[in-house]
């Protein structure tokens, strides 16, 4: 496996199994997320997609149920708020084939999980 450009110490990675493959998620030192998918050998950014941290993100954390991977972000707003989303991406079928769109088009929108605030 290749490894991440941009990627340096303090910032998140995680993995999780699907089906026997490893996913690895990790984000980069300019804020942007990216997947590790082991079907297509790709790293897939899905800083892009609606309702991503507008400030970046500092943490991920992936999580598999039946054929979803969902990635988890901790970042901030534009207000340096900190913030959690969520996004769930289908896997299977590998993404790009069997009528599951290619990356980032498999994963939805960015789901606001922000706990309150103290």
């Amino acid at each position: 496996m290749a490894g991440v450009a941009g990627v340096s110490p303090g910032l998140g990675v995680a993995s999780a199994f699907q089906n026997g493959q490893q996913f690895f998620g990790a984000v980069r030192s300019d804020g942007s997320t990216v997947v590790w998918d082991p079907n297509l050998s790709t790293w897939n950014d899905i800083s892009g997609l609606a309702g991503y941290p507008a400030g970046g993100a500092t943490v991920v954390s992936l999580a598999v149920e039946g054929t979803n991977l969902y990635v988890t972000v901790r970042g901030t707003d534009g207000a340096s708020n900190d913030i959690t989303r969520q996004t769930t991406c289908v896997v299977q079928p590998i993404p790009g084939t069997g009528g599951n769109p290619a990356w980032p088009g498999n994963c939805t929108a960015y789901t606001d999980f922000t706990p309150p605030q103290p």
